[in-house]
């Protein structure tokens, strides 16, 4: 029998719905400390395959474990392709990604890639045309949620906030003028999660890219890993408030977070005004790398460099702090405080693919003022 529970509690928005799972914390990949971030400098003409394997060995080096195939056999990746091709996942640290997934033993069949639109990915040369032959990317699986054969019935995240039209048409034909609110169990209340991320895989990671965004303040590691992880999330956009706690609550859902290990943001081109669409006056770009385990810290880190472009082209900050930082830190999802944010840096000593080296070094993040990257 399939027994269902709730997991967490209202706090601002609504409550996620999900079946228990007994031994959900066997066999999983630990986590690096809370307010920890890597940085890596990409080096001119590198491919992203020294920068990647030297973070994910610098990981499995603090952790004690390495990230091979485990009981599923399959791993997940998260990329964004929201803002459109000029600002999606690139291309380049996909490869990398994939390449250091398959070094450990991931066959490319098993290397899940995962986002929200089909449209958007094949905008982003991720997932072939409607033309190709082709299903994959480069003989990995892509999976598009809104073809909606990615979702489970029994796992959603549940909210009174109806739908929207513009993402979910579908769901307007029983929501007649006066509605009142929608019924408790109504299909139109259902975020539905992505069910390859939590049935399929042993692990997964997060791509995500930098943006401003007028709801989220910005749009980084947390919001590609929640919002842009479910069916039904415009609805969430309306405003501050109801953005900020559906990515916290979602992110906190206990069997989508314990699989979500490391977060990636690549600084070769990222977002500080007029987002979320990409435009290319309001770019910036930085040969670096950023991985962690904490997306509060690799979020908070991105809003200060959005916040520093802001204030040199003489734009308003983002302020105040995006809201879902404080909430999910309250949640125990990471740390927003930079004086307990370390930057540790990897600085690469040979770059050949398969005869890197690099070193360490480790420096707190000031808790006031500006910081400034190496």
């Amino acid at each position: 029998m399939l027994f269902r529970w709730i997991c967490g509690a209202l706090l601002l928005l609504g409550v996620f719905w999900v079946p228990s799972a007994a031994s959900a914390q066997e066999g999983l990949p630990p986590r690096a400390p809370l307010g920890l971030v890597w940085e890596v400098p990409v080096l001119k003409g590198e491919l992203y395959y020294s920068e990647v394997s030297a973070l994910v060995e610098t990981y499995e080096a603090r952790v004690g474990t390495s990230l091979v195939p485990s009981k599923r056999g399959k791993v997940g990746i998260k990329v964004n392709t929201r803002s459109g091709r000029g600002l999606s996942t690139p291309l380049q640290l996909l490869r990398a990604v994939i390449e250091v997934l398959e070094a450990r033993g991931f066959a490319r069949d098993s290397i899940l890639i995962v986002d929200y639109s089909a449209y958007q990915l094949r905008q982003a040369g991720i997932m072939p045309s409607i033309s190709s032959d082709q299903g994959d990317f480069e003989g990995c699986p892509v999976y598009a949620l809104d073809s909606e054969q990615h979702y489970d019935l029994d796992w959603f995240y549940d909210s009174p906030l109806p739908p929207s039209l513009n993402q979910e048409p579908q769901l307007f034909g029983g929501l007649g003028r006066g509605s009142s609110a929608l019924k408790v169990g109504a299909k139109e209340r259902k975020s539905f999660l992505a069910a390859p991320l939590l049935f399929e895989v042993d692990f997964w990671l997060n791509l995500a890219v930098g943006v401003d965004d007028a709801a989220l303040g910005v749009d980084g590691a947390l919001a590609n890993a929640t919002l842009w992880n479910v069916s039904n999330s415009q609805r969430f956009l309306g405003n501050e408030a109801t953005a900020s706690s559906a990515v916290a609550e979602i992110a906190a859902i206990p069997e989508l977070n314990e699989r979500m290990v490391l977060h990636f943001i690549s600084l070769d081109r990222y977002q500080y005004i007029g987002g979320p669409l990409f435009k290319s006056r309001y770019s910036r770009s930085e040969p670096l790398l950023w991985m962690s385990s904490d997306p509060v810290a690799i979020d908070r880190l991105l809003c200060d460099k959005i916040n520093k472009h802001r204030r040199l082209d003489g734009f308003p900050e983002i302020s105040p702090l995006p809201r879902q930082l404080p909430f999910a830190a309250s949640l125990g999802l990471g740390v927003f405080d930079k004086s307990r944010i370390r930057i540790q840096r990897l600085v690469l000593v040979a770059p050949a693919k398969n005869d890197q080296s690099f070193s360490e070094k480790d420096e707190a993040i000031p808790s006031n003022g500006d910081f400034e990257l190496e």
